[in-house]
């Protein structure tokens, strides 16, 4: 009897077949023991040796990626070398050893705990997922510290499905490609450097099964579906010939949607819709670009705020300048810092939100930290000067706080003519559309905003009051909730009626299963990552924009949820029997 795990996230996209290795990784025992005054010196020499191995071991790993991959994706563990060399942490470790006299595995396990416990409270599933980075850097260096060699999946001969409890960037940049044909973990996200890279690597994998490891054993028969995100243990003969078929459909389909790259995205009835990329951190430009976006829709700037200590202007200008350029002349959209201080001040001083979701974050934090606000205004701008850049402020809530926040960017344009420094004197700045007051008061916010942004991840959130992070409430958390599609349309007709361009940029606009749904709703601009972008551009190039009203038409006679998506589905199927949705 076979066996299903359908809790998980799909990383990258792809269905194989295979005998399952179950990969714990390295177990790491940390001593804990006091030292004499004497053996002080001894004690910070061992620390200095193994950063000084951990460094080498990390530059090794960077150049063999930026050989076997790219520059790019070799610029991954930049962010590794940042946490080991981080002058605060090092020093704090050496006064510790000093003063309270333990050893150092010791003391620089607690402080990875510490940095990493700060970020594990944090809502935000794009920063709680830097903690395998920490934990990356700590473990390397622990065993560094007890001579004794990291465990590696470079040694593998024989083709498996690799699961694992979670998996280190460096653990899958030095995977066995020839043999590993996919891999499943219990912890991780989509967002994580991990999964990054089996995107770039075009590893299928699911991460976040919870407990997928503990249902597998090294030798079981499964079957990864990275398609609809399931994994099937010891599956029938049947399901086996079943899922062989998916798997060559899935390849030919791949071929055929690959054709689709340098095409327009446009309906059969010659509607023209924008197809825009989501980007992370910005050594994913290149797989974005690959498949077809025609810039980026959104630019999430919040790995920069990652580090011990604050980025300051030219370093957030360097980065942001190098997605610019790339895309040159397509649009990049940079959304200024979107976390909260229970975040940012994790690195900086003890403080805790008791509800981050209502509380000082986004646009809110910026404005509290003026001067913080001030330098990503600055490099933002400076950035604009080499390509086509959309300034964007998140979860805008009220008029004054649009008000403040452009008259800030307007004193810091000056403060740059000032210094002869250029930049681009036509920046269009938008807003993040994902509170429902936004919504309401869209017609007084078009007044003052050139653009809008529709993020309908917090919006769905916001609008049902639903935490979709709480397995007890996520049920509710549905983007074909009717309330929910009737604000989406109230947002597009309002941005019409002001002639405001509007692009919408949450999960929903890269899931093919609403392209129908969001085209009948009136959007031209959609902003996603790389994973369906040839599956959405499919659709959009199939159907016409008057179909797809007259399905939005029916859905909105609907009053469930259920009956919403039960529509949905026997269209879709009916329509695109060939396309994975």
């Amino acid at each position: 009897m076979s066996e299903r795990i359908s809790k998980g996230t799909v990383a990258s996209p792809g269905i194989k077949i295979g005998r399952a290795f179950v990969y714990q990784g390295d177990k790491v025992i940390i001593p804990k023991y006091h030292i004499s005054s004497d053996d002080i010196e001894n004690e910070l020499q061992r620390f200095e040796m193994a950063l000084e191995k951990t460094k080498k071991e990390i530059i090794g790993i960077q150049k063999q990626i930026a050989t076997s991959l790219s520059k790019e994706m070799s610029d991954i563990f930049t962010s590794h070398l940042m946490v080991l060399e981080d002058p605060h942490v090092e020093e704090r470790a050496r006064d510790t050893i000093r003063k309270e006299k333990r050893n150092v595995e010791w003391v620089i396990n607690d402080i990875s705990l510490e940095l990493i416990n700060s970020l594990n409270v944090i809502e935000d599933d794009y920063l709680r997922e830097r903690i395998i980075d920490i934990s990356d850097v700590n473990k390397r260096l622990i065993l560094n510290l007890q001579k004794k060699k990291a465990a590696s999946l470079a040694h593998i001969t024989e083709e498996v499905i690799l699961f694992a409890p979670d998996l280190t960037p460096s653990e899958t940049a030095m995977m066995n490609r020839d043999y590993i044909k996919a891999f499943v973990t219990d912890k991780g996200g989509k967002t994580s450097h991990t999964a990054i890279m089996a995107r770039a690597l075009d590893i299928p994998a699911i991460v976040g099964t919870l407990n997928g490891t503990s249902l597998v054993k090294s030798g079981d028969m499964v079957i990864v579906d990275a398609i609809h995100g399931q994994v099937i243990i010891n599956p029938s003969n049947k399901e086996i010939s079943e899922f062989e078929k998916y798997q060559l459909d899935f390849l030919e389909l791949e071929q055929e949607l690959s054709k689709l790259t340098h095409l327009p995205a446009q309906t059969v009835d010659g509607e023209e819709v924008f197809i825009f990329g989501n980007i992370e951190i910005p050594d994913e430009k290149t797989i974005i670009k690959e498949h077809g976006a025609q810039g980026i829709g959104l630019y999430r700037s919040e790995f920069l705020f990652l580090e011990q200590s604050l980025p300051d202007e030219d370093r957030q200008f360097n980065e942001y300048r190098r997605v610019v350029e790339f895309f040159n002349p397509l649009p990049v959209t940079i959304r200024t810092l979107d976390v909260g201080g229970d975040k940012v001040y994790a690195y900086t001083q003890p403080y805790k939100e008791r509800n981050p979701f209502l509380g000082c974050r986004a646009i809110r934090f910026s404005l509290e930290n003026e001067e913080l606000f001030r330098i990503q205004l600055r490099a933002i701008l400076k950035a604009s000067h080499y390509g086509k850049v959309k300034l964007m402020f998140p979860m805008i809530t009220t008029v004054e706080e649009f008000v403040r926040a452009r008259s800030i960017t307007t004193e810091e344009m000056e403060t740059l003519r000032s210094q002869g420094i250029p930049f681009d004197e036509e920046i269009p700045i938008g807003i993040m559309i994902e509170v429902p007051s936004a919504v309401i008061n869209a017609d007084i916010l078009a007044r003052h905003a050139d653009f809008f942004s529709v993020g309908t991840n917090d919006l769905v959130q916001y609008l049902l009051a639903v935490d979709r992070i709480s397995e007890k409430v996520a049920y509710l958390y549905n983007p074909l909730n009717i309330a929910v599609l009737r604000f989406l349309k109230q947002i597009v007709t309002v941005a019409n009626d002001h002639s405001i361009p509007i692009s919408i940029c949450g999960e929903i606009a890269g899931e093919p299963r609403y392209t129908m749904i969001l085209l009948g709703l009136g959007f031209r601009q959609l902003s996603m990552s790389p994973i369906y972008m040839y599956q959405v551009k499919r659709i959009i190039r199939l159907v016409g924009i008057s179909e797809c009203e007259e399905l939005l038409n029916r859905i909105m006679e609907r009053e469930t949820t259920a009956e919403i998506e039960q529509l949905l589905e026997d269209t879709l199927s009916k329509k695109f029997p060939d396309i994975y949705l």
